[in-house]
């Protein structure tokens, strides 16, 4: 059994060079395992520790999570695959008693001086939505925060909400705007759903992120929303933005199977 140590919520901690899920990492879906988001957090911060050159831009993030994730100790490295002098790739690995339970890779590119093509942000902002329960049982104990505009999850339908987490991903450590944006990446097929949950599951098998640029300050929009051609899987998409504008749109593979009872 693994215990959760310190007083803020947080979805890891350490031992050595591993990270120990807490019981707020669980999955929703399967007993005993790490939910997405969670493994996305952890991604994120495995990518800001190692050293990535300063020249470069993260442009796009994509995982691969590879089956169950168990509530084990985790370990994750990064190694390059790629270092050109427009682009760099890096690979994100991570493994759980040894074996390979989930990856990702980091695309960067080298920052240049370019014409701005921002997309449209028609959402109000943050401080002009009240504050509400959105999420339903994923708030973090209580250290993310929402402000819904539209939907809610485990109803189906297109789902638009300002989210802030103000807890920690790794113990002792503050989570980034980045690493909270790799949270957020997760939740655009529960944000978006377009089932019941007690009807048919959308558990996520991917997360792929294209960044305009990089998120900044606490508050984060996702506006989410699923299709599907009753075959077994559908996608949800999803526009992410912070209070200056959008900074990135993402995809997620969902599988849809039978779902659980209420």
């Amino acid at each position: 059994m693994i215990k959760d140590t310190g007083a803020a919520p947080h979805y890891f901690t350490t031992e050595g060079n591993l990270f120990l899920p807490s019981g707020l990492a669980r999955n929703p879906w399967f007993a005993d395992a790490v939910a997405g988001g969670p493994i996305a957090a952890l991604i994120g911060h495995a990518v800001e520790s190692a050293v990535l050159d300063p020249a470069f831009e993260i442009c796009r993030l994509t995982i691969d999570i590879l089956g169950i994730v168990p509530r084990q100790p985790l370990k994750a490295s990064v190694t390059p695959v790629r270092q050109g002098r427009q682009a760099q790739l890096h690979r994100v690995e991570l493994l759980a008693g040894g074996r390979l339970v989930a990856q990702a890779h980091i695309l960067l590119a080298r920052h240049l001086e370019t014409p701005a093509l921002a997309p449209p942000q028609p959402h109000p902002a943050p401080e002009d939505v009240a504050e509400d329960n959105f999420l339903v049982g994923a708030s973090m104990a209580g250290a993310i925060r929402t402000r819904p505009i539209m939907g809610r999850v485990r109803e189906p339908g297109r789902g638009v909400t300002w989210l802030s987490m103000n807890g920690e991903v790794v113990a002792g450590i503050p989570a980034s705007p980045f690493v909270k944006a790799c949270l957020f990446a997760d939740f655009g097929n529960g944000v978006g759903s377009a089932t019941y949950a007690h009807e048919w599951s959308y558990a996520n098998l991917d997360i792929s992120v294209q960044f305009f640029r990089m998120p900044r300050g606490e508050w984060f929009l996702i506006d989410a929303h699923t299709e599907g051609a009753g075959n077994g899987h559908a996608v949800a998409q999803s526009l992410f933005a912070d209070a200056e504008g959008v900074y990135a749109k993402g995809t997620q593979t969902v599988f849809v199977g039978p779902g659980r009872p209420r």
